[in-house]
């Protein structure tokens, strides 16, 4: 094993040295968008009915990333469910009309192969899947097919966690030489953790967009995700790489349990069932759950304006009530962008 990750990073360090030597151009700062953007993940099989999108949002939505229906394999093969994807994307078109709404993919890669119950162990072993699909050349030529089949504006990776050095190599490296190809005709988009950004430069310099997470955190009553537990960690974003205007703050329009077991509660389904602090108590499972309001939503976005952040990333649309319902989470995010103005 230990062999094996040695070739690893001599052949990821290896493909980094050549994109070197091969003058590979970085993109340069002023191609950044400077629009305060609005993206929301879009679960595929949930918009296959017209019905489930509000014309209304993409007023506040400028961007969609299609989640749920395209992966990868450690042999560089993409697999696509193209008619779940199709239908999706014909509903939102339809929804959005002539607005100009920019469509990413997403990509989901290989699991872990580790039969530990260590979280690390778990990680380490989905890094080493995820390298022997990097270093396959295959991979990136099915990726740019699958865009321009669907006409799509960018690409989008939701590997959120690479915990050892040998995983950032490849990823990093992967990242450069992907973002080489798609030029300026797509965007690379990437999900990041707040705690977890070892991008090198160069990287950082390829990738369009980084979509920070920032929820699953908890502070000491276990509520989920509140505006002060995000606010103190974003800290850790100032203090990195990336330049805040390539970054969009993370909005939770779901909930978890205070005790933060495994469960997660779409806003949409509780917004009338919540007290006047937010908490929703599941008397069938004893658990009680804190939800990110619209006055926190609101907070979050004015927040993410002022400190200079690229936009606000939703997890994900069909949790929230349309905009149009004074409860709703994207219209809290509508009006404190209009209040900014």
């Amino acid at each position: 094993m230990t062999f094996i990750k040695s070739i690893i990073a001599f052949m990821t360090a290896v493909v980094s040295l050549i994109s070197g030597f091969l003058g590979i151009d970085t993109k340069p700062d002023d191609n950044i968008d400077k629009t305060f953007r609005v993206k929301s993940y879009v679960v595929c099989d949930r918009v296959q009915n017209p019905s489930s999108l509000c014309s209304e949002d993409f007023d506040i939505i400028t961007d969609v990333i299609l989640f749920g229906v395209a992966t990868f394999d450690t042999k560089g093969n993409v697999t696509v469910d193209r008619d779940t994807l199709s239908t999706a994307i014909k509903n939102i078109k339809a929804a959005a009309g002539d607005r100009d709404i920019g469509y990413t993919l997403n990509f989901l890669g290989p699991g872990s192969k580790s039969s530990s119950s260590d979280w690390y162990d778990q990680m380490e072993s989905l890094g080493n899947e995820h390298n022997k699909a990097f270093l396959n050349p295959k991979l990136q030529k099915n990726i740019i097919k699958v865009l321009e089949e669907f006409e799509l504006d960018g690409v989008h990776f939701d590997y959120e966690y690479p915990t050892t050095n040998i995983a950032w190599f490849g990823y990093n490296n992967f990242l450069v030489s992907l973002g080489s190809k798609l030029g300026d005709d797509y965007t690379l988009n990437v999900a990041a953790s707040d705690w977890c950004l070892q991008y090198s430069d160069l990287a950082v310099e390829f990738v369009d967009c980084f979509e920070l997470m920032m929820y699953d955190v908890y502070d000491e009553e276990g509520k989920h995700a509140t505006f002060d537990t995000v606010a103190t960690r974003s800290q850790w974003i100032k203090d990195s790489n990336i330049p805040l205007e390539k970054i969009t703050f993370g909005l939770p329009f779901y909930a978890r349990p205070t005790d933060g077991d495994a469960y997660w509660y779409d806003y949409a389904g509780y917004a009338d069932k919540l007290d006047e602090n937010g908490f929703y108590t599941d008397t069938n499972i004893g658990k009680t759950f804190w939800f990110n309001t619209p006055d926190v939503i609101a907070q979050k976005t004015d927040f993410a304006i002022k400190e200079g952040y690229g936009g606000v990333m939703i997890w994900h649309y069909t949790c929230d009530l349309p905009s149009t319902h004074e409860a709703s989470l994207l219209g809290a995010i509508g009006s404190a962008i209009d209040a900014n103005k």
